[in-house]
């Protein structure tokens, strides 16, 4: 029986954002606030140059290429499947489930409109890192960074959920990072071959979602 997945041809990617961006049309970001960030631990708002690094934006795929990504991704462990242990590289990820082109760079071309720096587009085409600065966040994002106190502890955060324009949340699920309450030790280029599904454990507000 012939692969139905691997050896089957891959049509072009759907587009996704298909409206032009308007600023003044936003939809929030739901789930992307960190629960610490509430006026028990808020000690006001960081300066506009604050520099907040390597944040995560988290993209979502097509939705027909979601379900054929998480059927593959379960078939990686079925034994009685053609694809056990086919394992795909991060850039066959991309090149098959990940966003089109066009869309990357409509999305890349809106954070760096808002002068923000794009540092990489992973190879799997469904997360871009971006680097910038507090008043960046608050005029892109239309959220403010505060600094916080927790159990003694100076953390900062976003202060609620991000927004973002209406045209571009078909292909965008969240920020990841936009606080400094967990180091990124897991985030980092990987050259060699990964396990395709990535466990939800990973990524617990975006299951089913891979950071190379």
């Amino acid at each position: 029986e012939q692969d139905a997945v691997r050896n089957s041809s891959y049509d072009r990617l759907p587009i996704l954002i298909t409206q032009t961006i308007d600023e003044g049309r936003l939809v929030t970001l739901r789930g992307n606030t960190r629960p610490e960030a509430n006026y028990k631990s808020d000690r006001g708002p960081v300066p506009d140059d604050f520099p907040m690094e390597y944040m995560l934006l988290q993209l979502k795929r097509a939705p027909e290429l979601q379900i054929e990504f998480d059927k593959y991704a379960d078939s990686l462990t079925d034994k009685s499947s053609p694809n056990y242990h086919q394992w795909l590289t991060p850039a066959e990820q991309g090149e098959r489930y990940g966003l089109a082109q066009e869309d990357l760079d409509t999305i890349t071309d809106w954070l760096t409109s808002h002068g923000f720096t794009v540092d990489h587009v992973y190879p799997s085409h469904v997360v871009i890192a971006f680097s910038g600065t507090a008043v960046q966040i608050r005029e892109a994002f239309h959220t403010e960074i505060h600094y916080l106190e927790v159990n003694g502890v100076q953390h900062v955060a976003s202060m609620s959920d991000p927004q973002i324009p209406q045209a571009l949340a078909a292909a965008v699920l969240g920020v990841v990072s936009m606080h400094n309450f967990e180091p990124h030790p897991m985030i980092r280029r990987r050259p060699d071959y990964t396990f395709s599904g990535c466990s939800t454990s990973t990524l617990p507000t975006f299951p089913g979602t891979c950071y190379y």
